[in-house]
């Protein structure tokens, strides 16, 4: 049953319905509130009623929060993810109900950021994370009466991948000069090069996990088991470093490498140059070796040809002098 009563200069409808919580809304006419309570009374009786008070009610700022708290803790790359997240907090799209977002209002986000100079990959990213959102919304906070406002978005082509390799002369520049921010420094740049190790795999590396020639990793970025060969070199590096009453290789964490690699480029004259190239690097020398697809794929841990591809950049020298010359 529907009851409509004036309120000052509005007009408040509320439907009462057996079966269903009783729901209120206020209009600025008496004709409004009557139209609303009858599609409301017409919905309910069809069983088309979806409630979308949760909707409404709830800001994305505050399922944002909720997300963080049972989603991203969870994953591998959570504080990465986490600080993506604070940057939509502090953006006017978080102060929206989950029910007004709109594809339109993520469309002038998108174009915005890519005006300013963001990556695609990067805006891709950050958009994966609202997507995401809506999905365990409704999938499993059950959050009625929302759609996806990113089905319909049309995504920024990703970034070009890189094909930035150090030249022999900048990696012997780069190895001096980090040695004047920490000891392990020159030791961790070599090995990335070595193994085709991600920095974090690298960085947490205990003694233990090291038997013969291979080096086991249990905990990888995509939750798989993998098992490094270690080259003579590589071996040879790993037997300079001191033994740790706690197990780990290197005193070092992965943000300070990330944070002095940088410094020992720029100290070395080198340009544009990261420390995830050096994983590009091994990856293509392992190419250049002779290792076919699946023998790269096991040492570096990639799941599939494309991801493989993304990372692989062969020198066009040494492929022009392996053809032979005319």
């Amino acid at each position: 049953m529907a009851y409509i009563e004036k309120r000052g200069e509005a007009w408040r409808a509320q439907v009462r319905r057996k079966g269903h919580r009783t729901i209120s809304a206020t209009f600025d006419t008496k004709a409004d509130a009557q139209r609303w309570a009858t599609e409301i009374e017409g919905d309910m009786s069809r069983a088309r009623f979806v409630d979308i008070r949760e909707a409404e009610q709830t800001s994305v700022a505050d399922a944002l929060r909720r997300y963080r708290r049972e989603i991203t803790d969870t994953k591998k790359g959570a504080r990465q993810e986490s600080v993506r997240i604070d940057r939509w907090l502090e953006d006017d799209i978080a102060k929206k109900s989950l029910a007004t977002l709109r594809s339109s209002d993520l469309a002038a986000w998108r174009d915005e950021q890519l005006k300013e100079g963001k990556a695609g990959s990067t805006v891709r990213l950050n958009l994966a994370i609202i997507s995401h959102l809506y999905t365990i919304a409704m999938k499993e906070w059950g959050i009625q009466g929302i759609t996806n406002p990113c089905a319909a978005l049309r995504m920024p082509k990703p970034s070009k991948s890189r094909d930035r390799r150090p030249s022999a002369a900048e990696l012997t520049a780069v190895i001096d000069a980090a040695a004047k921010y920490h000891r392990e420094l020159p030791i961790i740049i070599q090995l990335a090069v070595e193994t085709a190790m991600r920095r974090s795999e690298l960085i947490l590396l205990r003694r233990e996990q090291i038997r013969g020639k291979v080096a086991y990793l249990e905990d990888t970025k995509n939750g798989e088991r993998r098992s490094v060969p270690l080259s003579q070199k590589a071996r040879d590096l790993i037997a300079t470093l001191p033994t740790r009453i706690d197990g780990r290789l290197f005193e070092m964490i992965p943000n300070a490498v990330s944070n002095t690699f940088p410094k020992s480029c720029r100290d070395a004259g080198i340009v544009g140059l990261t420390f995830h190239d050096l994983r590009h690097e091994a990856t293509s020398r392992l190419f250049e070796a002779g290792f076919n697809v699946m023998e790269v794929a096991s040492i570096t841990g990639h799941k599939t040809l494309a991801m493989l591809k993304r990372y692989t950049h062969l020198s066009p020298h040494d492929l022009a002098d392996r053809m032979g010359r005319t």
